[in-house]
């Protein structure tokens, strides 16, 4: 099987697996779209497969796609660390696609200047940002769908090697027209008697704040949930609700609304953001250089006081 099947039509199926797309595949590996199409035939011919359904105009990989990729996704980036070994390392020849998923509050800080930082280095990559609701899924950074995650994640599981990229203070966000907007701090009395805004990923599952307050007799009750993290701002202009967020994001927006930040009992204020990604992924030079480039970027957009300081290769195991 693996002499009757080019690297080629591996390097096809890995790029078809992450862009689900004919289109997206040709562009990225400089062919037609009838090459590539003419490339998926022969794969199924191969593995006696479908591999790929298409549904709404997308294509879905069937059970075999996906257990197959997982297992030689692996070789290839293995592949092509051994074949680039000793040779120098030119972000501006890099092309394709980065595909970084992001919390709503890390997206807020990180988007636009990571991508003009990108883009001047490595003018052809495409940056593409994909949303991360609470806890990354495993799955996307092992298929490769995603080569990192940035986000508030508690505890990623150990198999995935991980940054602390900063510790910030999660503080309180209110309506400079809010009941309590003349208070400079909240107590654990004041939680359960105020409307909580959150995002919609939340409704209806345990969250950090559930995890927090147990055992604490108080609790904080959602009431209103919206689906973008960009309509908070507004909502609470509108409302006396009240939302929470990394002090340094929460900063970001005073300029441009007319907002109060109140701190939190000490309980709920730590906000740790992680950057994580798969073991595969660990010593590949693209992605090293990603991450280094990120946590150069956070070094330069968050105050001293709460940059962790990790050096490039100082992680979590």
């Amino acid at each position: 099987m693996l002499r009757t099947c080019s690297i080629s039509l591996l390097l096809c199926f890995d790029s078809l697996m992450h862009t689900r797309s004919v289109t997206a595949t040709a562009r990225q590996m400089n062919k037609s779209q009838p090459a590539i199409s003419r490339d998926l035939a022969r794969l199924r011919a191969l593995l006696k497969d479908e591999i790929f359904v298409v549904i709404r105009k997308r294509l879905v990989p069937t059970e075999r796609a996906l257990s197959l990729h997982m297992q030689m996704h692996g070789a290839l980036a293995g592949m092509e660390q051994a074949l680039g070994e000793g040779l120098p390392f030119f972000p501006g020849e890099l092309s394709g696609v980065i595909n970084i998923g992001a919390a709503a509050h890390t997206e807020l800080l990180l988007a636009a200047p990571l991508t003009t930082i990108l883009q001047q280095e490595a003018p052809r990559l495409i940056v593409r940002f994909q949303p991360v609701h609470g806890d990354f899924s495993p799955d996307d950074l092992d298929s490769g769908r995603m080569d990192l995650a940035i986000g508030l994640f508690p505890s990623p599981p150990s198999r995935f090697p991980s940054q602390v990229l900063f510790t910030d203070e999660r503080v309180c966000v209110v309506s400079a027209r809010h009941p309590l907007s003349r208070r400079h701090r909240l107590t654990m009395k004041d939680l359960q008697g105020m409307k909580w805004l959150a995002f919609s990923h939340m409704y209806g599952k345990e969250t950090n704040f559930d995890r927090a307050l147990q055992g604490t007799g108080h609790a904080m009750h959602f009431s209103a949930y919206v689906s973008s993290f960009g309509t908070a701002p507004y909502f609470l202009l509108e409302t006396d609700y009240a939302t929470t967020m990394p002090r340094v994001i929460a900063e970001k927006h005073l300029p441009h609304f007319d907002l109060k930040l109140l701190r939190l009992p000490p309980v709920l204020r730590e906000a740790r953001i992680v950057m994580v990604w798969s073991a595969q992924n660990d010593s590949r030079r693209l992605h090293q250089w990603l991450r280094s480039t990120i946590g150069g970027l956070v070094a330069q957009l968050v105050p001293s006081k709460l940059y962790s300081g990790v050096r490039h290769g100082d992680y979590i195991k």
